[in-house]
């Protein structure tokens, strides 16, 4: 195998890892932002409920640990 050969040869494979190495990290970022979308939508499903059972803004907001005025904003939908 010749000198240039081989130096491709590493180009290559440090590029692959390079690719690797950012397929993983966006999965990772996907999957911590796709939690987050979660974890949000959970508590607007939770302040739904607390209000349908006739419970207080800041009640609600202290139980969702969402502010007053998103529980407002709930509320008006």
């Amino acid at each position: 195998m010749t000198y240039e050969m081989r130096m491709k040869d590493l180009r290559d494979e440090a590029h692959a890892e390079s690719l690797a190495e950012g397929k993983a990290q966006g999965l990772a970022e996907g999957k911590a932002e796709g939690f987050a979308e979660g974890k949000a939508e959970e508590k607007t499903a939770t302040a739904k409920r607390l209000l349908s059972m006739g419970l207080s803004v800041e009640d609600i907001a202290k139980a969702t640990s969402l502010s007053i005025e998103q529980v407002e904003a709930i509320k008006a939908e």
